[in-house]
């Protein structure tokens, strides 16, 4: 029996894809791309990682290791019963999917706005700051499409910014380790996605968009991500035809 907080559907024989949400959001954030695999074949996991889904104060004692074995549950869960799993994420789950990239092997990676860096430099203070400013309020949304219906935390939980620090310096030095193929997608400013996607070691495709925010998965591209992840996928996984 699962976990509750995983939504799982049947799929293709051979491949499944774990999705990992945001930040501080919920597995919303992956909802229309998991439809769009869904209808594709896949069977897909949606985990709703620690701390998220509840209240803010919820993540003021969780550390990126318990993000990650969360998420390491998820996709081992999976590895037993498929030969293929792809990893996909949004954002701070992108940098999710490149650690669990370097602590297992998955076929592929679709890597969504991927946390490399912050844009507010005053984030960068959290990591000395969080245990004793507990939360800040929630940067404005940069949704263009404002019936999206994402949520995430509002205020933001601090230890949670300073964890997802802690993440990024633990793959950004080993981004050339990783070797199997990735999608990069990214909007708004795409400094950190170019270094990401030169920095991988293995087949890189991009897809770089505009007229949308930060959130591409849930935002009005969204359409274009999830078509773009499949064409993607349907590259990268070759799945054995089985006799019929």
């Amino acid at each position: 029996m699962r976990e509750p907080g995983h939504s799982t559907t049947q799929g293709r024989d051979d491949t499944a894809v774990l999705l990992l949400h945001g930040l501080t959001g919920t597995p919303v954030d992956m909802l229309y791309m998991k439809h769009a695999l869904v209808a594709e074949g896949y069977k897909v996991s949606a985990p709703l990682l620690p701390g998220r889904g509840t209240k803010p104060s919820d993540m003021f004692n969780l550390c990126w290791e318990d993000w990650m074995t969360s998420a390491l549950d998820a996709y081992d869960d999976l590895a037993r019963e498929y030969e293929n799993v792809v990893v996909g994420g949004l954002s701070a789950g992108a940098t999710m999917t490149l650690d669990i990239a370097l602590r297992r092997k998955p076929s592929a990676v679709v890597l969504c706005a991927t946390a490399l860096g912050m844009g507010n430099p005053i984030a960068y203070l959290a990591p000395y700051v969080y245990r004793v400013i507990k939360q800040v309020p929630s940067p404005a949304s940069d949704l263009v499409d404002l019936n999206a219906g994402a949520k995430c935390y509002d205020p933001a939980p601090v230890r949670a910014v300073a964890e997802l620090l802690h993440g990024i310096g633990l793959v950004r030095r080993r981004l050339g380790e990783i070797r199997c193929p990735a999608l990069v997608a990214h909007a708004v400013t795409v400094r950190y996605a170019r270094e990401l996607a030169g920095a991988l070691g293995g087949p890189v495709t991009t897809l770089y968009l505009d007229g949308t925010g930060h959130a591409i998965t849930v935002d009005a591209r969204r359409h274009d991500v999830a078509e773009a992840s499949i064409a993607f996928l349907r590259r990268a996984v070759t799945v054995p035809q089985r006799a019929a």
